[in-house]
């Protein structure tokens, strides 16, 4: 089962922290300022782990008695759902995926969400109704036959649905007083129906009694499909300088080098001298080949060692042996990191791994390295991490980003939008990364920047740049801003430190509105402005064909939307519910997925675009 959602309510500072919706590309990043609820969303996941009750001090001290809840849905694959109905012997077959609400309350009941059981075709009274319609058919069939050769004797017993039990009871007694004589039924054929209607008869009351139970039968089987989720703590887990070999088989620590580097600690306890001196030449040269492609900050190597008893752990620099408890904090805490999560990743075994602020105690550069091996190890287990540094939150990364606020009144938020409903505390992870904090004096002072005019439309470009695989002629930096009429405050500082730079504009009123004051204010400065397009009142959404938008954009039907507005009109209707930020996010995970296929229109209308920028930023 793959998670693609979920949420959380009355848990610490949570009351309903609405739906956040997992990443794409299997790296989700709560971003958000301290105090704002981040640990415990993560320390809410770990406890829908199936083999622990959700923790008592979850209960929210304002409010005990709304019992802590967590819900959270996966897509769940036609086979393993045949299995479990297998497993229950209840005959549904199923031949597409679905998401599957689970629901977790406290302290350890599981159930599923209404709209799941419907889904499932399990809901109670919709099974017995047809159950008791089929019984009702075989009924027929048995009392049809019977009516044709009395001389088998017996009494046949009326139909009596309401005491079930009572009726299987006397169908058993019936098909026992009859059995020596259905030889009276000549015809062979005959003979054999009456006996099979009888057989599915006693069996399908059997499966109207077990009913009530198909539910609870299902919640149990699926409880064993549920992942792991694995909570690593930044400030709890560094990098240990000995470990008794008595102890190391029940070590945590120990077990996952055993997963990642072959570590043999039978071997080690009762091999042969020259097996346990090839094997620590082999373990420390394969250990290291793995750890130096996520650890770019200096030379180093991590050596073990054994004796009289101990497992002992080195770190080699320039020649010379220090235990782990003489290095830095953020050294130790990086070797435990790329032990337990590598190890995660590389069991055979459904996990995803939580984090909590990763990298705190490392400098920026050390922290690009542990982002470099979340995505690695994404490939294998989702990663689900913490933070408020920006230098885990990449520009191209963005639709990764879930922002974590918190009220007095509505406790903590999660949402799937990182454009409003934050303050500038929380947002400051995310501008400093796009380039945008221009007043902390921070390194983002890149050349070669595109300004756009928001969110949307550095989704949608970053989108197309992926998709149609297009190749500026030197690296550029899309800087979304905040609205048009925020260009005049960026333009002069970009002009200020000599960058290369370009706008780029919609048509509509607002657009040509900008291009007039920068034209003023800048335009003997050489400032390089680009429409969307040549058409008037044309924005960004504008660009895509038709159907392509409704259908990938919109996600709904063509006729659905009215015919006579443009693309641009339908997204901004008050009543039509559509978030253009979150729909263009939406968009831009699809074209990293490889989800869809768009038409020759759109691909050239966005294409047109983008040369026409590499054409201006590089004449």
């Amino acid at each position: 089962m793959e998670i693609k959602s979920f949420r959380i309510k009355n848990y610490c500072s949570i009351k309903d922290s609405g739906v956040c919706y997992m990443s794409g590309d299997n790296v989700t990043i709560l971003a958000g300022k301290n105090e704002s609820g981040k640990t415990a969303i993560l320390e809410a996941l770990e406890d829908f782990n199936t083999e622990k009750d959700i923790r008592e001090e979850a209960i929210r001290i304002q409010n005990e008695e709304a019992k802590p809840e967590i819900a959270v849905t996966f897509e769940i694959h036609e086979e393993t759902l045949n299995k479990i109905f297998n497993e229950i012997n209840f005959k549904v077959e199923t031949s597409e995926p679905s998401d599957l609400e689970i629901i977790k309350k406290y302290p350890r009941e599981y159930l599923l969400s209404e709209e799941s059981v419907e889904m499932l075709s399990i809901k109670g009274e919709q099974l017995l109704k047809r159950a008791q319609q089929e019984t009702i058919e075989i009924y027929e069939q048995i009392k049809n036959i019977y009516s044709d050769f009395p001389q088998i004797g017996g009494t046949l017993p009326e139909t009596n649905l309401d005491d079930i039990m009572n009726f299987r009871s006397q169908l058993k007694s019936f098909k026992k007083e009859i059995q020596p004589n259905l030889t009276q039924i000549s015809d062979e054929e005959i003979r054999n129906n009456f006996i099979k209607a009888l057989e599915e008869i006693i069996n399908k009351i059997t499966e109207i009694d077990n009913l009530g139970y198909v539910e609870k039968k299902f919640i149990e089987q699926i409880k064993q499909w549920i992942p792991n989720f694995i909570l690593f703590s930044a400030f709890d887990d560094v990098f240990p300088s000995e470990i008794p070999l008595s102890e190391a088989p029940n070590n945590e620590l120990i077990k996952d080098l055993v997963i990642i580097s072959d570590l043999d600690l039978e071997l080690i306890t009762s091999g042969h001298i020259t097996l346990k001196t090839r094997h620590k030449k082999q373990l420390n040269v394969k250990l290291n080949k793995n750890y130096e492609k996520f650890w770019k900050q200096d030379f180093t190597n991590l050596c073990i060692d054994w004796e009289s008893g101990n497992l002992y752990f080195f770190i080699e620099e320039n020649g010379h042996f220090y235990s782990p408890n003489r290095r830095s904090k953020g050294k130790q805490w990086h070797l435990a990191f790329y032990v337990r999560v590598s190890a995660r990743a590389k069991e055979e075994v459904p996990n995803i791994i939580l984090i909590d602020e990763p990298g705190l105690f490392l400098h920026a550069t050390a922290q690009e390295d542990i982002l470099r091996k979340l995505e690695d190890s994404a490939n294998a287990a989702p990663i689900v991490f913490s933070t408020h540094s920006p230098y885990l939150i990449k520009v191209d990364g963005l639709n990764r980003i879930r922002l974590i606020s918190k009220t007095e009144e509505e406790g903590t938020v999660i949402s799937n939008k990182i454009h409003k409903g934050a303050d500038k505390e929380t947002l400051t992870p995310i501008i400093t990364a796009i380039g945008l904090d221009l007043s902390m004096g921070l390194d983002i002072a890149k050349d070669n920047n595109i300004i756009v005019e928001g969110i949307t439309d550095y989704y949608y470009l970053s989108a197309f740049k992926e998709l149609l695989k297009f190749e500026f002629k030197k690296d550029v930096h899309f800087i979304p801003s905040v609205g048009a009429d925020k260009f005049s405050f960026l333009v002069p500082l970009l002009i200020g430190w000599g960058l290369n730079y370009c706008a780029v504009l919609d048509t509509d009123k607002k657009g040509r509105d900008t291009e007039k004051k920068l034209l003023k204010d800048f335009g003997h400065t050489g400032i390089k402005i680009i429409p969307v397009s040549e058409n008037k009142d044309d924005e960004i959404e504008d660009l895509f064909e038709r159907g392509n938008f409704t259908e990938y954009v919109l996600n709904v039907e063509s006729n659905e939307v009215p015919t006579n507005k443009k693309n641009s009109e339908i997204i901004k209707q008050k009543n039509g519910g559509y978030d253009k930020v979150l729909l263009s996010k939406s968009f831009f995970e699809k074209i990293k997925d490889g989800s869809l296929s768009l038409s020759t229109t759109t691909n050239e209308n966005f294409k047109k675009l983008l040369e026409k920028i590499n054409e201006i930023m590089f004449p």
